[in-house]
């Protein structure tokens, strides 16, 4: 066991508190070697911290508004995604409506009012679609249903339908349901479930704001729903044993198809708009992000060649002071059995 007298003791701990300073220095410098950044922010800034500060700042609120880019653009990409799978069969089965009925083809009318009660239903399920657990289309009201259920729907339509006796009556009551004026029909009420307030706009750059108001009660939404139930109606049952009267009723649902697809398609061009708002938004925010983060470097950067020739310095002082602890070491035990 090496024993250390006094003067022996002090110098080895003098040594030691050398050494764990330089390797706490050699630490410093190699940090700023990998990082090519200045750990002594206070020295790098001359004292005025006030302008990295800043920076740090004007970042945080870049990387809150590429969180809020991120979010509006997969909202926008869920509800094109849906109103994509709303609109794609309308452009066929409108023409087809339109052309069976014209040719008298009560049994291919039919089949296509099978098919537009189905696309009724999966419209409904579309435009209740959710994003991150947020509702699409329901507005402010993110939590719940934009819609009740297709089936629900289409049961109230079946029931209203029920004791109509011409083409004309079951149009009436349809387009009543649907209605907004003069006076609301019962799918505001019933059917659409959501808030009347559009979701509120969110900030994505300095005074920019993007506000999407998509929701299932807009117009070209509800016109596209009416335009299914005509004939979902009827495949419901509406008018059972007078053919005629059904395929009129199947005619005015192929016109008014042909009407809402090129409205679907403008509104979902509408959304379209937003999203190169988006783009334009996230180009600016990643140009805006750079220039910061090359600010900040450039405010706290370490010179390579500097930095490199300290290391090399402090790890030739740490070598030497653990040479000569090794020394002083052994010298102390020879020392000592010299005794």
């Amino acid at each position: 066991m090496k024993v250390y007298h006094g003067t022996e003791m002090a110098r080895m701990q003098a040594f030691q508190r050398r050494a764990g300073s330089i390797q706490e220095s050699l630490d410093t410098a190699s940090k700023e070697l990998s990082t090519g950044l200045k750990t002594d922010l206070h020295e790098a800034t001359g004292g005025n911290l006030a302008k990295l500060h800043g920076i740090e700042r004007s970042l945080a609120r870049q990387a809150a508004y590429e969180r809020n880019i991120v979010l509006v653009e997969q909202r926008l990409d869920g509800m094109q995604g849906a109103l994509g799978r709303v609109q794609e069969p309308l452009a066929e089965l409108s023409v087809d409506m339109v052309s069976a009925s014209g040719a008298g083809d009560y049994i291919g009318a039919m089949t296509l009012a099978d098919g537009a009660r189905l696309d009724f239903i999966n419209s409904v399920s579309a435009l209740n679609g959710q994003y991150n657990g947020q509702t699409l289309f329901a507005g402010a009201e993110l939590d719940g249903a934009a819609l009740a259920s297709g089936a629900t729907i289409l049961a109230e339509l079946d029931a209203l339908v029920a004791a109509d006796a011409t083409a004309a009556d079951v149009i009436s009551t349809v387009e009543a349901y649907f209605a907004k004026t003069p006076m609301a029909g019962a799918f505001y009420t019933n059917g659409y479930l959501g808030s009347t307030d559009d979701m509120g706009a969110v900030d994505v750059g300095e005074d920019n704001r993007i506000g999407f108001g998509a929701r299932a009660d807009d117009d070209e939404i509800v016109a596209m729903l009416q335009g299914l139930a005509l004939s979902a109606v009827i495949a419901g049952g509406a008018l059972t044993g007078n053919r005629e009267e059904q395929m009129d009723v199947i005619a005015e649902s192929g016109a008014q198809l042909l009407q809402a697809n090129e409205g679907l398609i403008d509104y979902m061009s509408s959304i379209g708009v937003y999203q190169e708002h988006v783009e334009t938004a996230k180009a600016y925010n990643v140009a805006e992000t750079d220039a910061l983060e090359l600010a900040r470097v450039d405010l706290i950067s370490a010179d390579a060649t500097e930095t490199a020739t300290v290391f090399q310095a402090l790890e030739a002082q740490l070598e030497t002071v653990y040479t000569v602890t090794a020394r002083l070491s052994n010298l102390s035990f020879l020392n000592h059995i010299g005794r």
